[in-house]
């Protein structure tokens, strides 16, 4: 047996040899940053001009966010809701999970009666945690 022989045997190229796996990086690295600059700009619920606040920040953890538009529609995350339908859908989720938090985005422009009507519909379905959604003032 020749030695030549051997050793070329064993050294076998094949495609997998040859994948040049830098420019996957590059192309994985610009996904990644634009999924970073993408990530801010997607929110929940639908667009309102929120009530100005102080500056104060509260963490909320896995929450359902309520909006109410300027003239008076309801939105369940993008879903558009009745009244009666809010009732329906708080009563089922508290039912699935007990420990939901409630975020309500009221646009500034609402009746505060407006505002205290899903607060008592929230209530009666006994959701514990609920916020109410503000701007912060500059």
């Amino acid at each position: 047996m020749n030695i030549n022989n051997f050793f070329s045997s064993e050294i076998k190229e094949n495609a997998l040899n040859k994948i040049n796996i830098i420019n996957f990086i590059d192309v994985a690295l610009v996904l990644v940053i634009i999924l970073l600059m993408v990530s801010p700009m997607i929110e929940q619920g639908i667009e309102v001009k929120l009530p100005v606040s102080g500056p104060s920040r509260i963490g909320v953890e896995k929450s359902i966010v309520i909006t109410i538009t300027k003239d008076g529609k309801l939105f369940w995350g993008n879903l558009h809701v009745t009244m009666n339908e809010l009732i329906v859908m708080a009563q089922n989720t508290v039912s699935k999970n007990p420990e939901i938090g409630i975020v309500i985005k009221g646009d500034k422009n609402i009746t505060y009666q407006e505002l205290i009507n899903v607060l008592d519909i929230l209530k009666r379905a006994d959701i514990k945690r609920i916020g109410l959604a503000t701007q912060i003032s500059q």
